[in-house]
């Protein structure tokens, strides 16, 4: 049987080793980059802004302003997408994210195994 302190050192230890994989690595420097990049923090905080107002919209049934609020909102993402480092960035989250369920998927089924 393992002590609580034994478990939390053993998932620490795991966790460090896979902020280490590559896949997890590039996924956060490209993170990194985006959020440092002043045009697409500008345009992540416009889209934030009018996705908050399409919701007020919606929810006071105004559905013209709601319909142009959501073409706002689809212009700005049509910006955002067109920075090559978004791309970039969808492709290592994707990366990441397969890396993570397969380790999920393996931890699961040696657990089922024992």
């Amino acid at each position: 049987m393992f002590t609580k302190e034994a478990i939390l050192h053993h998932a620490t230890q795991l966790s460090n080793d896979i902020q280490a994989l590559e896949a997890i690595r590039n996924y956060r420097q490209i993170e990194a980059q985006i959020h440092r990049h002043p045009q697409i923090a500008q345009y992540m905080d416009d889209l934030k802004q009018n996705q908050k107002h399409s919701v007020n919209f919606q929810s006071y049934n105004k559905p013209i302003a709601y319909q142009r609020s959501e073409e706002k909102i689809a212009s700005i993402q049509s910006e955002i997408d067109a920075f090559p480092i978004v791309t970039q960035f969808r492709q290592s989250q994707e990366e990441a994210n397969e890396t993570l369920h397969l380790i999920v998927e393996t931890l699961a089924t040696r657990l089922q195994e024992r």
